[in-house]
């Protein structure tokens, strides 16, 4: 009987290095995209992630901002000297013809410092879903402000607020209800996540240290960039002649008869508030929150405000909101607080409809005077209260 000759395999390839770093490249990168989807579907915005821009760049955008040149501010400049509206502090005549930039900042404490938050005329502070808050920096002069941000989404009542001012309203995103408000309203919108007037924005990476992939904490404009392009959209830029402002102003705030205020704890949550710190030196107030100095990144000064405003309204949970937003009232009518010079007083707030500004009066219904600066307004719900010492 013969014998089968053994039939020889062919020897087993093996894979050449190369490949072998490629495909690991491949699962790498496959891995880091899922995770980023995973991450996006499980933050608490609405829109502010852009899986698309780290795409692009995984290691992130380039912290500078392009070279941006002002563009029509000078032909607004007549050099007759006026107050500012928002502060009562001197201004060019010009420029308070200028609707205001209301600008959404995130507040949670992973996005801190914020960029360019001291020279905001007026900062309001707002609840959102989670027990967590938003700021609006509202901006009459947006001239030599620097970076400001980081710019998350909107809220349908900071649409509203945007509204009593006459103003442009800047997101990184929007609700569902914000965008039915800004496009019913007619209010202005420049809106990083989508929309056509997205050249006002950049992401700058290296402004929250150590999260290298981070998107939600990076989106910032700068003053330069948007006096170059806002004058290229299709929404005007100045006031009606006939807009009027509700606000009044003196040399000294203090209100007559007062009750002391050298600090004042605000709560707008049952897990958030933010306490202010009178400077009889300065005849300012500090402000902190999450056990830190409420400081802007750019200089890293702390932010100051002649006058501090507590509004109380209703805040109830929007039916059937699957996120939890919330419903604030900001038209209608309640009760509040002004704190200026070391005092404080109970006060009014009222507000016709959507197109009016917001009204401040006594409890007798007369009318205040503001001290000249910048005022920082809580918006609370009736339920939370300031604690005055």
């Amino acid at each position: 009987m013969s014998r089968r000759k053994p039939v020889k395999r062919p020897a087993k390839r093996k894979m050449p290095t190369v490949n072998k770093v490629f495909l690991t490249l491949i699962v790498v990168v496959s891995l880091m995209l899922v995770s980023l989807i995973v991450y996006a579907f499980m933050s608490d915005d609405d829109s502010g992630f852009d899986l698309g821009a780290i795409i692009q760049n995984p290691l992130g955008p380039s912290s500078s901002a392009p070279e941006a040149t002002p563009g029509f501010i000078t032909d607004l400049i007549t050099g007759v000297e006026s107050v500012n509206p928002l502060t009562g502090m001197p201004m060019d005549e010009g420029k308070t013809r200028l609707r205001p930039l209301v600008i959404v900042l995130g507040n949670t404490s992973d996005a801190l410092p914020m960029n360019g938050v001291s020279k905001a005329d007026i900062i309001y502070e707002v609840p959102v879903e989670g027990g967590l808050t938003r700021m609006l920096a509202v901006y009459k002069d947006f001239f030599g402000v620097e970076k400001v941000g980081s710019i998350r989404s909107a809220r349908h009542y900071t649409a509203q607020i945007t509204e009593s001012y006459d103003g442009i309203f800047i997101t990184a995103g929007t609700s569902p209800q914000a965008l039915d408000e800004v496009r019913s309203r007619g209010i202005p919108h420049l809106n990083e996540v989508e929309g056509p007037h997205r050249e006002i924005f950049f992401r700058d990476r290296g402004r929250v240290g150590g999260k290298r992939f981070e998107s939600l904490h990076s989106v910032v404009t700068t003053s330069e960039r948007a006096m170059e392009f806002l004058p290229e959209y299709d929404f005007r830029l100045l006031h009606e002649s006939n807009y009027e402002y509700s606000l009044s102003f003196a040399d000294d705030g203090t209100p007559s008869g007062g009750a002391s205020a050298s600090e004042v704890v605000v709560n707008l949550s049952s897990g958030k508030s933010t306490t202010f710190i009178y400077d009889s030196g300065s005849k300012s107030y500090y402000a902190r929150q999450y056990n830190k100095d409420f400081v802007d990144a750019n200089d890293n000064s702390r932010a100051s405000f002649a006058n501090v405003l507590i509004i109380k309204t209703s805040v109830t949970p929007i039916p059937g909101d699957g996120a939890g937003r919330l419903n604030v009232d900001t038209v209608g009518s309640g009760d509040g607080y002004f704190v200026c010079g070391g005092k404080y007083i109970e006060i009014s707030w009222s507000r016709s409809d959507k197109a009016s500004p917001f009204v401040y009066t006594l409890k007798n219904g007369s009318k205040f005077d503001f001290g000249r600066g910048s005022t920082f307004i809580c918006i609370i719900p009736t339920s939370q209260d300031a604690v005055f010492s």
